[in-house]
């Protein structure tokens, strides 16, 4: 029975929400507004979270090239 309360609970939320998205116009402004915010916040990480990944393939390539050296010293040592 709580199961079920809870969900013609949110379903009414859910039914709440559209028709005030539809019939209010402040409403929808509002969560336009959310919507559109929202979407700006994500490429922004996306961006970052890019250059992050950049950052880090640049250390690793230069890490390898490091390695590769000290190897080929060592093997030059050894003849």
């Amino acid at each position: 029975m709580k199961d079920i309360m809870m969900l013609v609970g949110f379903s009414m939320g859910l039914l709440t929400g559209a028709l005030l998205y539809k019939y209010s116009q402040g409403t929808k402004e509002m969560i336009d507004k959310g919507e559109k915010k929202v979407v700006k916040t994500a490429k922004q990480m996306e961006k970052k979270a890019e250059q992050g990944m950049d950052e880090i393939e640049k250390k690793v390539k230069d890490g390898v090239k490091a390695m590769e050296n000290k190897m080929n010293k060592t093997e030059n040592k050894q003849n």
